[in-house]
């Protein structure tokens, strides 16, 4: 018998290796010796990087105001309703989980539990960028759920996932692993 969904294990983010330790050393050391050695080059570069770390904040402060607009409207509801857009002998429910899960630990800065719904669309409503979702939340999913990301290509929603019910069915028709031989690129997968 297979063990119930809300004792899947959670998903474990795995430190940095040594040779991105490495790498972030190598940069910072480059960028101090630009400092010193070329310190007009340098303060004309800090200028623009400043303002775009300005920008891109003043934008993720105003898409967390919407987030946490669209959380309060949904006060009280809970992975129980968001389940029950699912045919529950048709879809994993560990797939229904983990997306649901996942996708609230993105948005937890917004709302510490996003309450979210099947027919929410992925960058429009929750304003999630494809690097977000085909580099981290889909390799997370297949990661919990034990799916495989082998043959996606085949998969009839490949490429056509949009709404979170999209994400649930693409995992719902990727194979366990040892059903499928090519390896596939997470890229692509999110449209």
């Amino acid at each position: 018998m297979r063990i119930p969904s809300r004792h899947m294990p959670p998903f474990e983010r795995r430190s940095l290796p040594v040779g991105a330790w490495l790498l972030v050393a190598g940069l910072a050391a480059a960028v101090a010796h630009l400092a010193v050695t070329r310190p007009v080059a340098f303060l004309a570069v800090s200028g623009g990087v400043a303002v775009l770390v300005l920008l891109a904040h003043r934008q993720g402060r105003r898409e967390r105001r919407q987030l946490r607009a669209l959380a309060s409207a949904r006060e009280g509801h809970t992975i129980c309703e968001f389940a029950r857009d699912f045919k529950a002998r048709e879809v994993d429910t560990w797939v229904v989980r983990a997306v649901y899960e996942q996708l609230q630990g993105h948005l937890a800065d917004a709302h510490p539990s996003f309450p979210l719904r099947a027919d929410d669309r992925l960058k429009e409503d929750l304003r999630l960028d494809d690097e977000d979702l085909d580099m981290d939340i889909v390799q997370e999913i297949a990661s919990r759920t034990g799916r495989s990301l082998d043959a996606s290509a085949s998969n009839p929603y490949f490429g056509r996932v949009r709404t979170v019910r999209d994400l649930v069915l693409f995992f719902q028709n990727q194979p366990r692993p040892g059903h499928a031989a090519s390896r596939l690129r997470p890229a692509g997968i999110v449209r």
